[in-house]
């Protein structure tokens, strides 16, 4: 199905608030769990970005000059891999809130969670994802 996909994020590091938010075009494809697909623009750059959306676990991937897959999970810490030009880390990921609704014509996933490194924070993060059908 195609759909129409609008995220905001919000990142709190050393008391500061930052904010952004996208628009894009995108697909739902249901196979055993649900995948979002679509592409993040940032800067110049075309970010491809899937979120996998599985009870057991959100799962987002983003491939692009940055490569990340984050697994989140309410109330647990998992360890990711987090890939720039200047090389590869593994990131902790402390998922504080996961909320997946899907509505009648499309859907809000919000995730919350902190972000560390070697003990050393990254800062806290929100990250919320709405999605609805579109025609076209």
């Amino acid at each position: 199905m195609k759909i129409w996909v609008t995220t905001e994020q919000k990142i709190k590091q050393h008391n500061e608030l930052q904010k952004f938010r996208g628009e894009s075009a995108g697909e739902l494809t249901e196979k055993r769990v649900a995948y979002l697909t679509y592409t993040e623009e940032v800067g110049d750059e075309a970010i491809a970005v899937r979120v996998k959306l599985d009870p057991a676990g959100i799962r987002i991937s983003r491939k692009g000059t940055i490569n990340m897959d984050f697994l989140f999970i309410e109330g647990k810490t998992t360890q990711n891999i987090y890939e720039t030009p200047a090389g590869r880390t593994v990131m902790d990921v402390h998922t504080t809130k996961l909320d997946y609704k899907k509505l009648s014509a499309g859907g809000r996933l919000v995730i919350e969670y902190e972000l560390s490194e070697q003990n050393i924070s990254h800062g806290h993060f929100r990250y919320q994802l709405d999605y609805k059908e579109r025609l076209q």
